[in-house]
């Protein structure tokens, strides 16, 4: 079984929806770099995210989780897993939890937030 970040004596990072309980474990990778990896892949320009301890996801990327089907959410893990020493299927799934998270918070007109504790 993996350490999360929080075991190692590290950082606990969370993706969540405001306003809501929903809420996504970032794992064993830095969420920052992961965000930018993830504009990569999309084809979306980025930008790095500020270093505050929380921060909302680019609107770009929140639409590109929102409407990624699984085909292109296959690639993003595919491209994204081997750059955090993650496998394919975690990676993938991950990924999918996030995608979800990004549904949930656009019906509700929302936001997804990245928390670094």
């Amino acid at each position: 079984m993996r350490r999360g970040p929080a075991d190692q004596g590290g950082v606990l990072s969370t993706f969540f929806v405001e306003n809501g309980t929903e809420s996504v474990a970032a794992g064993d990778y830095d969420p920052r770099e992961a965000v930018v990896v993830w504009h990569e892949v999309f084809n979306e320009v980025w930008a790095p995210l500020p270093d505050d301890n929380v921060v909302a996801l680019p609107e770009a990327l929140v639409a590109q989780l929102v409407k990624a089907d699984p085909a292109r959410m296959h690639d993003v893990a595919l491209s994204w897993a081997p750059l955090v020493g993650m496998g394919f299927h975690e990676a993938f799934a991950h990924l999918s939890e996030l995608s979800q998270l990004a549904r949930t918070a656009v019906s509700r007109a929302g936001t997804v937030y990245l928390e670094i504790t």
